[in-house]
């Protein structure tokens, strides 16, 4: 550098410093702004996973809300088709005995009285009637509460051996009923 020119020995050290001091303010605002590009970037790629995930709970809150709709109007059909007024409790009992005639059985004496549910727009009736025939015709008599018209179900069966070839079958049912607001007389 001996033989350059003086400007050239003075300008260089001056043409580095700005050089230097561009760099820096050149790093001192891009720098920043880079960091600001990438944290939003990151915050909208977290947001639109986020949005996701919040259209996927809406999607199976709008399913589950369409669920309970069919359920509340199965439950409101139910009440006004499926189950009879509380008043028909004889005639259904007498269907229930009719049912295990049918294949044959023969029916002791038979047993009802109101029970609890949780609806109280419905009433549980529990039926409780011993039977005496083979295998076959408890199995009938089985199908036929199935096939039934009336809203029964089995809630407990208790088997016992009685005579050769025959058996003894304690049946326990519930009809369901609409409630009318009177209690229920047991017989």
């Amino acid at each position: 550098m001996t033989g350059a020119p003086l400007w050239r020995r003075k300008a260089l050290p001056v043409l580095l410093g700005v050089l230097l001091l561009n760099l820096g303010v050149f790093g001192a605002y891009t720098f920043p702004r880079t960091l600001q590009v990438r944290s939003a970037t990151s915050r909208a790629l977290n947001a639109r996973e986020e949005v996701e995930r919040e259209r996927a709970a809406v999607a199976d809150l709008r399913r589950r809300a369409e669920v309970v709709k069919a359920n509340t109007q199965d439950a409101e059909r139910f009440y006004e088709t499926m189950a009879p007024r509380r008043t028909d409790v004889l005639a259904v009992v007498e269907d229930v005995e009719k049912m295990a005639k049918e294949p044959g059985l023969k029916p002791g004496q038979r047993a009802f009285a109101p029970a609890d549910v949780k609806d109280p727009r419905l009433v549980r009736v529990k039926i409780t009637l011993p039977l005496e025939g083979s295998y076959d015709q408890l199995v009938g008599f089985l199908d036929r509460v199935e096939r039934s018209p009336h809203f029964l179900t089995v809630d407990r069966i208790a088997l016992h051996s009685a005579k050769e070839g025959a058996a003894a079958l304690q049946v326990e049912l519930s009809a369901y009923f609409r409630s009318e607001g009177r209690p229920l007389a047991t017989r």
